[in-house]
């Protein structure tokens, strides 16, 4: 899993600014979509609080700041989300 990671995170780095920002929308509507269909309340709000990081990046991102702490901050609160597919 952990290669896995290594090489999203790495191919994300290796886009451009524009279609970074895209694909970080992307899954935040992705992730707010799958926080609808949760009947548990707390998995909605880890998606939901998923989906606002993702957001948040994607902001980050518009206005030109680097993302590394950004990412640090997402990928923490990933690996605290349940598979539950």
């Amino acid at each position: 899993m952990d290669e896995k990671r290594k090489f999203v995170g790495h191919s994300f780095e290796l886009l451009p600014v524009e279609e970074r920002v895209r694909q970080y929308r992307e899954m935040a509507d992705a992730t707010f979509l799958k926080a609808q269909k949760m009947e548990d309340p707390i998995q909605r709000t880890r998606y939901l609080s998923m989906a606002a990081s993702w957001h948040a990046l994607a902001q980050e991102m518009e206005k030109g700041n680097p993302d590394a702490e950004a990412m640090r901050v997402l990928s923490t609160e990933a690996d605290r989300q349940p598979d539950t597919n």
